[in-house]
């Protein structure tokens, strides 16, 4: 006979004649199991080669950077600001990779160790730091650029005299000021890093 308890439905295990509650109990236990193996998987971790790459290109740019900036002291006996302006000129440089160079340094390990992209806010602090670095260095290559042009011109070098600090900080200065305001006004969250 026929008992409200029982099913006669075959399901692919082939358990036929099982009450309704142990059909329930075995699929429970198979959700269980399959998410169990879902959320295992979606936590390993997997390096990808473009990880290892970002990584060791950051580190060696780094590495170049500073022993740049160690031989360029060791030339000079002089103060910095009483060295030749290309010698200047590679020092800033070489210190405005190093930083650019080193967030994303920091970005890359970040990222690999959590395993996820970090928060808007983290990501916007990031890209504050990431775009001041650039924009200073491209603000220098501009300086650069003019001195050069006015050596051209007029065949003598430009002297910026006890105040060329004033042309350093305008390097930093202008672009933090300019992206802490975009970064505080919601102008940077994930912006692919």
């Amino acid at each position: 006979m026929f008992n409200s308890n029982e099913t006669n439905l075959s399901s692919s295990d082939n358990h036929t004649n099982l009450t309704t509650f142990e059909n329930t109990r075995k699929v429970e236990t198979l959700n269980i199991t399959l998410t169990n193996d879902t959320e295992f998987h979606a936590q390993a971790k997997v390096w990808q080669p473009y990880e290892f790459i970002s990584l060791i290109l950051a580190t060696c740019s780094i590495s170049v950077c500073v022993l740049v900036i160690i031989l360029a002291f060791k030339k000079n006996e002089k103060t910095f600001f009483k060295w030749k302006r290309a010698n200047r000129f590679v020092v800033m440089t070489s210190t405005c990779d190093i930083l650019f160079y080193g967030v994303q340094l920091i970005y890359n390990i970040n990222v690999s160790v959590s395993g996820s992209v970090p928060s808007p806010a983290i990501c916007s602090m990031y890209a504050v730091f990431l775009l001041e670095f650039a924009y200073a260095q491209a603000i220098l290559g501009e300086i650069a650029a003019t001195t050069a042009c006015y050596y051209i011109l007029k065949q003598k070098e430009l002297d910026l005299g006890k105040y060329e600090w004033k042309m350093f900080s305008y390097m930093f200065v202008f672009p933090a000021i300019v992206l802490v305001t975009a970064s505080l006004n919601g102008g940077m969250d994930h912006n692919g890093l």
